[in-house]
């Protein structure tokens, strides 16, 4: 009986160490990558606040939005807030700014066709700068955090 107990416990171990190894990869626009299919998004607050989901391809060049549908979801200390979303050349963006009062959860919701399966993402947003990879903190790529 001891001999499962710790075999389970360490297989628990070695299943979030290999969940914390897992490197984070940058964005092209300084974003946070999500893993999304067929395409890949990238979330990013732009200089007006707003957040930005962006489509690549494999090799991370812009794609142009299709059949995708985006909705964001902020969820600030004040309440949570939906977050109406606009097309764009190569993605959405909100159509307000992210609300004040970072740091707080941000829900990205994509689908790749409106019948299609939700791919749920929660970011932590935090807009200050990471000390060690200089972006965001939301978008930091360090393997400390």
């Amino acid at each position: 009986m001891k001999t499962k107990v710790l075999l389970f416990v360490a297989s628990m171990i070695l299943s979030a160490t290999a969940i914390r190894a897992e490197k984070a990869v940058a964005g092209p626009a300084g974003g946070r990558l999500l893993d999304t299919e067929p395409a890949r998004a990238e979330f990013v607050i732009n200089a007006a606040r707003k957040g930005e989901i962006r489509f690549y391809d494999a090799a991370l060049k812009p794609l142009a939005p299709v059949q995708q549908v985006v909705t964001v979801t902020a969820e600030p200390a004040a309440g949570r807030v939906k977050l109406e979303v606009e097309k764009t050349e190569f993605g959405f963006v909100t159509k307000e700014a992210m609300p004040a009062g970072d740091p707080y959860r941000v829900v990205v919701q994509v689908r790749a066709t409106p019948e299609a399966k939700p791919q749920n993402f929660r970011l932590d947003l935090a807009l200050g700068n990471c000390g060690g990879c200089q972006r965001a903190e939301y978008a930091c790529t360090c393997e400390s955090h």
